[in-house]
């Protein structure tokens, strides 16, 4: 009987997609073992890449709009709706995502959420009822307000003068107005989806575990905290719920939070979201799979609350299949339920820069010789 295995992996920051890593699997693994049987499913847990995995999927329909980049310039961004079940699937990244920003214009007091906005009042102008908010990849740091003005929301300052939705206008935010779209929401089952737990506010939250990340240096993280703590207080007397400490409330600059308190939205991990729409339970229990290769850019404490190769560990583990992951870079060694080994493609003293543009022949060389080495007889 020949080997089966499936290759699920998540994509590598800046440099390879999922696609990119099921194709150099597949063709590395045969090149290895001829005779394998390989399935491929590219994943996400709710970042860049999220809308391919529905790609083979025959219910799904693609959109493609243009609305307003993370740096204020047009761009296009696409969306994919579920006709079975009337449900578009938006992902944050195609619209406000860091991956459209290079790394010398990041810079999260000017970022803006605005075209996820658009994305969203594209899906409620197609009669769409059931929405799911994947969050992230984002370049943002501003709270969704500009998600919210794009969607129909106004906001005052204490002036009682309309102001934009930005990071600069965060602390002088005073009043919110939804009454232009409050009857179409009320429509609209919001989910949101992502592969972070973290709330809102303080060392763990929103702004110093990811500012950073999307460009902040250390006097912009500390306004960018005041200033998200200040628009909070205000949204908090909006609602009977306070969703500051709620899981996810810290993702994507806060989106996570304002989805809750404004769009009534519902968290869940994007990768449990994900599995029960392409059934990827079902097939692992079917298939019975030899082993699971699995992959994202960086291992690290995080791995551990909520990613992708964590999920698909602890499947494999209570289905008896073993789980392999393969990784650009490793801080630490996280001890993962059913991951039999992690393998950091990079070799040692490469710098950062090199390791990004030749990951695909890492990755290559790593997956031949874990086979060679589990497979292959001596």
């Amino acid at each position: 009987m020949s080997l089966k295995i499936l290759v699920a992996p998540d994509s590598f920051k800046d440099s390879i997609t999922s696609i990119e890593f099921c194709d150099i699997a597949k063709k590395s693994i045969l090149t290895v073992q001829p005779d394998a049987d390989v399935h491929c499913v590219p994943m996400a847990d709710g970042g860049e890449g999220t809308i391919d995995v529905f790609r083979s999927q025959s219910s799904y329909q693609y959109k493609t709009i243009t609305v307003v980049g993370p740096v204020g310039e047009k761009i296009k961004a696409e969306y994919c709706i579920d006709i079975k079940t009337n449900t578009a699937i938006l992902e944050m990244a195609q619209s406000s995502g860091l991956h459209l920003v290079s790394k010398k214009r990041r810079d999260p007091m000017l970022t803006t959420s605005y075209g996820y906005g658009e994305l969203i009042l594209d899906a409620m102008n197609r009669g769409i009822n059931n929405i799911v908010l994947f969050i992230g990849g984002s370049a943002t740091n501003d709270m969704g307000v500009g998600m919210l003005e794009a969607i129909g929301f106004i906001y005052y300052n204490n002036k009682n003068n309309k102001i934009s939705g930005t990071v600069s206008n965060l602390n002088k935010i005073v009043m919110i107005d939804n009454s232009q779209i409050k009857n179409r929401l009320e429509g609209v089952s919001f989910t949101v989806g992502c592969d972070v737990l973290n709330p809102l506010l303080g060392p763990n939250g929103a702004t110093h575990t990811y500012g950073k990340q999307k460009g902040a240096n250390k006097n912009q993280l500390d306004k960018l905290e005041q200033h998200i703590k200040q628009f909070s207080i205000v949204a908090n007397q909006y609602n009977n719920i306070d969703y500051t400490n709620y899981d996810g409330a810290g993702a994507a600059g806060g989106v996570g939070f304002s989805a809750m308190s404004f769009l009534g939205a519902k968290f869940e991990p994007g990768f449990n979201i994900i599995e029960r729409r392409i059934g990827l339970k079902n097939k692992i229990r079917s298939n019975k799979y030899d082993l699971i290769i699995t992959g994202e850019g960086c291992v690290d404490n995080q791995t551990k609350k909520g990613k992708l190769i964590n999920h698909l560990g602890k499947i494999g583990h209570n289905l008896s299949t073993p789980t392999i992951v393969f990784c650009g870079s490793m801080k630490g060694r996280p001890s993962l339920k059913g991951i039999k080994s992690i393998e950091e493609i990079s070799p040692d003293n490469i710098d950062l820069s090199t390791a990004i543009i030749k990951a695909p022949l890492f990755l290559e060389r790593s997956i031949k010789k874990k086979i060679k080495k589990l497979f292959v007889s001596s």
